[in-house]
């Protein structure tokens, strides 16, 4: 099938256009210089023709002779270029087809004849007149052959241009194509030089084109062996985040999750929330306090710093989840924001630092507050400004116990004395095993009547007789209290404790003498020479 839009039908198209203008062309000068040639070409034979019979019709003039006139005309006449003739003198007149010709309106041609013996003088003339009308056949049938013969000479031309032209040119340049058509990009497939053109623009085309072709499969041989690089490393990425511990989350500013880890998803189910792309801005549907984390995100965000802190998710099926969040804002290179979020469990540390926590602030024997857990609830106390009193409790007779009956009836006593003080005391009320044997409450009251009334409950549950070692005689212990109030007697811990120490001192030493004066309220800023160091 024939393709219209080919370089080789274009080509044929425009060279049988071009030949057909220049055959056109080059037809209609020279039909229109042939055509003037045989005008001039028959004048001329007519001239010659009169040249011929001027001798004879100068003796005819001379001897004023008819017969030689007759000849001389009738010879005209013979051509074929001529169409009527006639000799004129004083004496002499001859002509043959005038009349014809006058009707045809054709003009004559005159020519003067002469004395044979006196060239100078002219006895008669001639009138020739030209059979045009033979005469213009004639030049047209001439041209048209001529025009013939170009036609002919110019289709040859053509066509042998166009064979020409299709083996040395369209044809290398058809193959060129089609060969460049079946290459296929990358591969080491190259174009062959046509014959007899290895010096020629086409070879100069092939080879550039060749080079190209190169330099294409360098780079593609390049880009494979960096996209081979690419897909390795996407691999690894890939299974390094997909099996990362980390919950890890790529999301939109809006909050639409562009990606996550399968950490993420087991996050979601532990805490028993739906999986789902969307859990609001930063994921702050996943949290207990939505309202601190954004606020605490968006403002490291606002100084271009990644955000990092713990904060508790909200559980549904009560699973308490502690995680440390690091997020970090990212900007593509179209200006586009993302968040990426790390999410790391740290519920077990949290178990463990609460429970450290508590191995701090409470006495392990007992289950109430030590004395550091009891320091830091008395300045908690004292910072919210809560008006309270001291009680320090010391224990009489536990050193007997410790010292007949062995550590083990020691603790026994300590935690039966831990159990009265927690459950005798009031809710808002606190025990705290200070140290050994001592203890103290703090109890919300601002009188002595309050206290006497929650310390005598305490000091009537402890007096419970205890018989170590199956022994018959019963062991009691019984306690000393000295009790100093806050803000009244000092707003200082330390003194505030000096004070409570030493009416409870006091109350000691008061035992000896009545049994039932176990309790003594502190005096302001007393410096008893008793003060215990």
């Amino acid at each position: 099938m024939i393709n219209m839009h080919g370089l080789g039908f274009r080509l044929s198209l425009f060279l049988i256009a071009a030949a057909m203008v220049v055959v056109l062309t080059t037809a209609e000068f020279f039909y229109r210089v042939t055509y003037e040639n045989e005008i001039n070409e028959a004048n001329h034979d007519i001239e010659e023709l009169y040249r011929t019979v001027s001798a004879t019709a100068s003796i005819a003039a001379f001897l004023e002779d008819e017969d030689l006139a007759k000849e001389a005309i009738n010879g005209l006449v013979k051509s074929d270029k001529i169409l009527a003739a006639s000799i004129k003198s004083e004496a002499l007149y001859y002509q043959l087809n005038v009349n014809e010709a006058i009707n045809r309106d054709t003009e004559p041609r005159m020519f003067a004849v002469r004395n044979p013996f006196i060239p100078e003088e002219a006895l008669a003339e001639v009138n020739i007149y030209p059979n045009f009308d033979h005469i213009i056949q004639q030049a047209k049938k001439i041209s048209t052959d001529n025009s013939y013969a170009l036609y002919a000479e110019a289709l040859v031309v053509g066509i042998v241009a166009l064979f020409i032209t299709y083996y040395i040119i369209i044809a290398p340049m058809l193959r060129v194509g089609r060969s460049l058509h079946e290459i296929t990009p990358g591969t080491a497939q190259r174009i062959d030089v046509p014959d007899y053109h290895s010096r020629s623009e086409i070879g100069t085309l092939v080879n550039d084109t060749n080079q190209l072709l190169g330099k294409v499969e360098e780079q593609f041989s390049q880009e494979r062996q960096l996209r081979e690089e690419i897909e390795f490393l996407e691999k690894r990425f890939r299974m390094l985040f997909e099996n990362a511990k980390s919950a890890t989350v790529l999301m939109t500013e809006t909050g639409t999750i562009e990606l996550n880890n399968n950490a993420f998803t087991d996050l979601v189910e532990k805490i028993g929330v739906e999986v789902k792309p969307d859990y609001g801005e930063l994921l702050s549907e996943l949290f207990e306090n939505p309202t601190a984390i954004k606020e605490t995100l968006l403002e490291s965000f606002s100084r271009n710093e990644f955000a990092t802190g713990e904060f508790k998710l909200k559980s549904v099926n009560k699973n308490v989840i502690w995680v440390q969040l690091i997020a970090s804002p990212l900007i593509t290179e179209d200006g586009e924001r993302f968040y990426q979020l790390t999410l790391n469990d740290i519920s077990s540390r949290k178990h463990e630092l609460q429970m450290l926590a508590l191995q701090a602030d409470f006495d392990s024997l007992t289950g109430i507050y030590n004395r550091n857990g009891g320091e830091k609830l008395i300045s908690k106390l004292m910072s919210k400004g809560h008006h309270f009193a001291l009680a320090l409790i010391d224990l009489n007779g536990f050193k007997a116990v410790n010292d007949i009956y062995g550590h083990d009836a020691g603790d026994e006593v300590l935690i039966f004395v831990s159990e009265q003080l927690r459950d005798k005391i009031r809710k808002n009320d606190m025990a705290i095993r200070w140290g050994g044997d001592e203890f103290v409450l703090l109890l919300q009251a601002e009188d002595e009547k309050s206290v006497k009334t929650a310390i005598s409950k305490v000091n009537d549950a402890i007096k419970k007789p205890f018989y170590f070692n199956n022994e018959t005689t019963p062991t009691v212990i019984t306690m000393s209290v000295g009790v100093a109030f806050y803000p009244r007697m000092s707003q200082d811990i330390n003194t505030l404790i000096k004070l409570a120490d030493i009416a409870m001192y006091k109350a000691k030493q008061n035992k000896i003498a009545a049994p039932d004066d176990y309790l003594i309220f502190a005096q302001p800023h007393s410096q008893e020479k008793g003060d215990r160091a």
